[in-house]
């Protein structure tokens, strides 16, 4: 009977395992093609003339475009791998305030962090700004995906339009693959301007726009680009005339790639009680990182490795070995201008020790539901953090909607050591309810707040 027991307790341990593990990938699976689908929406209003790209008219002019056709002819749905997802679309205009503001037509929505109207900017028109969100139900409760786009107004087509922009010296593709402290670009357009402005990422420069040579039609400016990470940009150019008319814009994608990835950093784990060993750390910020691998020290190869982990900031060992400690450490890794794979240096080794107590629960967690929609959680760390002499709390993990594994929704490192914490949610679309634990520098994980909803 004992000998039976014990079996039937390993054999409900696995089970749990599986269906925690099951749970995660189906999570993280509909994540992505939420994901995916945003983008998929984004750059499906980028396709659409310019003038239609308005609310509610951008979602009837979406359904016209294959692949994005509703499913049931009521709300915007449509269906991903047997999952619906709900659509919201919102599309308001951008008065950049660099330029003071402009008139307001009527009819037209700008977004509410545009410049203040007035008579400076007599195209006040710079760009829209399409908001996709996407919402789906998952084991009985809903969770959402959003993702911001901007599509640059084209311009009227009596103003100068620009007919080339790009970086000096470097031909297409534009990728700059040494540690340079600015790269020149040169802009021409079809007439002779007033003024010529350039755009990264969407977000309009300072930095001047001079002119070259006599003709008028040839324009420089500087792109100070030392201390941005590496990845792909967007560097856009437009010009006006003295009515402040613009003609159509243009744009071109220049890649910076000089440098490895950083080492990646808070990287933190221990054993669970499920016989395995979580490592999670924060995600680079680079641009251009294609995966992650995650090595064991004495281990013949990653335990985690960029094939299945690619950009995944959390990693498990499925069976480590029943040494004492255990040592881990993380790269990430980007390409070089070859394509071939190009590793960070090592993380900070981390050990992963067997005796350790979990650290005290925090207290007092509080909701409190935006005016902009998003919910803002406070709590109280305690005190003291760890029964654990030389032990503290490294980070507050949240769960949103659950305790399981899958319902992990975020990490809050806070550096202040102050008593009172806080931690904003701005993907919360419906109410949802949150639990936050405390987790010490050995990976113990305290026990569950009460339950707060909103």
């Amino acid at each position: 009977m004992v000998a039976a027991f014990v079996l039937l307790v390993g054999v409900l341990s696995t089970v749990m395992l599986f269906d925690s593990a099951n749970g995660a990938t189906t999570r993280t699976r509909n994540n992505d093609q939420a994901t995916n689908l945003t983008r998929e929406l984004i750059e499906g209003a980028r396709s659409i003339p310019y003038e239609k790209v308005s609310s509610p008219g951008v979602v009837t002019n979406l359904q016209l475009l294959p692949g994005l056709e509703d499913i049931d002819g009521g709300a915007y749905t449509l269906r991903r791998r047997g999952v619906n997802y709900l659509i919201g679309i919102d599309v308001c205009i951008m008065d950049d305030p660099k330029d003071g503001g402009g008139v307001r037509a009527a009819t037209a929505t700008f977004c509410a962090n545009s410049a203040a109207a007035g008579t400076a900017d007599k195209n006040p028109e710079d760009y829209k700004r399409v908001t996709v969100s996407v919402s789906w139900t998952e084991n009985g409760r809903t969770r959402s995906s959003r993702q911001t786009g901007l599509i640059n107004n084209p311009g009227s087509a009596s103003g100068p339009a620009v007919r080339s922009i790009a970086p000096v010296g470097y031909g297409a593709p534009y990728v700059v693959a040494t540690d340079v402290s600015t790269v020149l670009f040169e802009v021409t357009t079809s007439s002779k301007p007033a003024i010529v402005s350039w755009l990264l990422d969407g977000t309009r420069q300072s930095s001047p726009v001079t002119q070259s040579g006599t003709t008028g039609l040839v324009w420089r400016f500087n792109w100070a680009m030392q201390t941005l990470d590496d990845g792909a940009y967007v560097i856009a150019a437009e010009a006006a005339d003295i009515y402040g008319v613009s003609g159509p814009s243009r744009q071109e994608t220049v890649t910076l790639n000089r440098f490895p990835p950083r080492a990646p950093t808070q990287v933190t784990g221990g054993r669970t009680n499920f016989g395995t060993v979580e490592i999670e750390w924060t995600a680079n910020s680079e641009r251009d990182v294609v995966g992650y691998q995650v090595f064991r020290v004495g281990a013949s190869a990653p335990v985690c490795a960029i094939a299945t982990q690619k950009l995944d900031a959390f990693c498990t060992d499925p069976s480590p070995p029943d040494t004492d400690p255990l040592e881990y450490y993380v790269r990430a890794y980007d390409r070089d201008t070859s394509g071939n794979l190009r590793a960070s240096p090592d993380s900070t080794h981390l050990m992963v020790v067997k005796s350790n107590n979990a650290p005290f629960p925090v207290t007092n967690l509080v909701l409190t539901k935006l005016a902009n929609g998003d919910t803002k959680l406070t709590w109280q760390r305690a005190t003291p953090e760890d029964p654990d002499s030389g032990d503290s709390t490294a980070f507050f993990r949240i769960y949103r909607d659950g305790v399981t594994l899958a319902d992990r929704y975020g990490r809050y490192f806070d550096g202040s050591g102050g008593a009172n914490v806080t931690w904003t949610d701005t993907n919360a679309s419906s109410s949802h309810t949150y639990r936050v634990t405390a987790v010490d520098q050995r990976y113990g994980e305290s026990a569950f707040t009460a339950p707060v909803s909103g």
